[in-house]
């Protein structure tokens, strides 16, 4: 019964935001986020109180409460612009290049020259559709590997992404996934895959704590010696900035948790300088351990 009220509600609150994407102008769409993160944050719900206990886990040390209850309509407000940003792109058939600007993008290009593919490592953070958008816009071979929504319509993400000329990897199971990516990476493309989610692999460090991290792109490219560059967005005032990063140097002689500390470090600062632009809604820190 639970999941059919949660399914019927992210229908719902779909419709409604590609109805507002269709009627509303692009200078609109900041006044009508605001107003909606307003509404949400006075109302009890569970992803608000886990955005919450997230930000103080993270920044125990730096924010008092009511700087983390700041932060938290900050990012609300963050959510619901990049929701109704995506819905106004869709509806509006608008095109990237004014919504962002890119710096480093000659670390693609090099890599790309390789030959074996790029893994573009990447997190919740910023308007990721619009990074990917942008890019494929600009004529890169952009792939990606996500997940549908557990409560969106069926293959939503998956007809989204491949309306963009973006190559769509599903996740499907652990086995499959890896066969898809190198299919990919055979065809020379650049496969982003959003690592910062807690799931099964190895733990490393993340503000100050072990917590459990994806080990898979990490393998991957040492399994195809291909090129792994971090990629990510952040809004810088009223445009969005897609910085690439050099490549991360990997060889054979390194422990995998060295390489992913060093992609969690990068993360960590980013976050640091952007707090309200990190996807706190899910649950980074479930299993974590003490240093």
């Amino acid at each position: 019964m639970k999941s059919l009220f949660k399914h019927i509600v992210f229908k719902g609150g779909l419709r409604l935001f590609f109805w507002l994407g269709k009627l509303l102008r692009k200078q609109q769409l900041p006044k009508i986020s605001k107003i909606i993160a307003t509404i949400l944050y006075r109302l009890p719900w569970s992803r608000k109180s886990i955005t919450l206990d997230n930000l103080k886990i993270a920044f125990e040390n730096k924010y008092n409460e009511q700087e983390l209850k700041d932060i938290l309509k900050k990012f609300l407000q963050e959510v619901i612009s990049i929701a109704l940003e995506v819905a106004f792109i869709v509806k509006k058939k608008e095109l990237l290049s004014h919504w962002a600007v890119a710096a480093g993008l000659e670390h693609l290009d090099n890599a790309l020259k390789q030959g074996k593919g790029v893994i573009a490592l990447s997190a919740h953070v910023g308007n990721i559709p619009v990074m990917l958008a942008w890019l494929a816009e600009k004529g890169y071979p952009v792939a990606v590997l996500f997940k549908e929504g557990k409560y969106l319509p069926e293959g939503f993400l998956y007809r989204l992404i491949s309306s963009y000329k973006i190559y769509p990897i599903p996740f499907h199971s652990d086995r499959e996934v890896p066969k898809e990516i190198i299919k990919a990476l055979n065809k020379n493309m650049i496969v982003f895959i959003l690592a910062d989610q807690s799931r099964r692999g190895v733990y490393a460090r993340f503000f100050g704590k072990l917590v459990q991290c994806q080990k898979g792109a990490f393998l991957i490219a040492l399994r195809k010696m291909c090129p792994i560059i971090p990629v990510f967005i952040t809004r810088q005032e009223n445009i969005y900035k897609i910085k690439v990063y050099q490549s991360i140097n990997m060889s054979d002689d390194k422990n995998i948790v060295e390489y992913i500390e060093q992609y969690n470090s990068l993360l960590e600062s980013i976050i640091m300088q952007h707090p309200e632009q990190y996807y706190w809604f899910h649950r980074r820190f479930k299993k974590m351990k003490l240093l």
